[in-house]
């Protein structure tokens, strides 16, 4: 169609497709993510304002990352939307308890990317884990007692700390651990009936070209 798009507008316009023509709820970090690829740190204002700033971050950092994390599939699908809206009850009933947890959230993304540009994987690791335990108290259905166990036997097996990705609920769980007991956490998490993924990080994001 010969559009000419940058990577803001393909973002907004993705955004726009899946939370308001299709009616789909959550939020827009995933098409900002997809959309522009490598490591970057994303700002979200009110009036639709979004900032990306790219991170330069070495490429020993990276490798250090790529070595220390672990994608594990729970085998658990749920309806992202369901905890969505519960999250948005809590905030619009200003329920003291879920907005604290959103400004510790906020607090400790931004801590995250300073660990990381560092290289510090253990600060980054505690981080993650404030970051989850902040997550939890958004809404009561983000984890449950099958998740929470799953997470003590993660750690007891050599992870410093994981995280649900997404809404919640299930899905994806995403641990930091040591790069000499990977191979440990990955024992245990594929004893527990889910499976754990390969993944690896990208530089590129939303690529396209004409075919003759």
């Amino acid at each position: 169609m010969n559009l000419p798009l940058g990577e803001y507008e393909i973002a907004h316009l993705a955004f726009e497709i899946e939370r308001i023509d299709l009616g789909c709820a959550g939020g827009k970090q995933d098409q900002y993510a997809a959309t522009f690829g490598g490591f970057n740190f994303i700002e979200f204002y009110k009036d639709d304002r979004v900032v990306v700033n790219p991170l330069r971050i070495k490429n020993w950092i990276i490798s250090e990352l790529e070595s220390s994390l672990v994608l594990y599939y729970t085998g658990v699908s749920r309806y992202s939307s369901e905890i969505i809206a519960e999250q948005a009850k809590n905030a619009e009933n200003n329920v003291v308890d879920a907005i604290a947890a959103m400004t510790e959230l906020k607090e400790q993304s931004v801590k995250m990317k300073e660990a990381i540009l560092k290289g510090d994987m253990r600060s980054l690791a505690d981080f993650m884990e404030r970051s989850w335990e902040a997550k939890k108290k958004t809404a009561a259905s983000i984890s449950n007692n099958e998740i929470d166990a799953l997470y003590d036997r993660a750690r007891a097996a050599g992870a410093h700390a994981g995280k649900l990705s997404g809404a919640g609920g299930g899905g994806f769980m995403m641990f930091l651990v040591d790069p000499s007991r990977r191979m440990e956490v990955i024992r245990a998490l594929n004893s527990n009936g889910g499976r754990v993924m390969s993944c690896h990080f990208t530089k590129y994001g939303t690529q396209g070209w004409r075919l003759p």
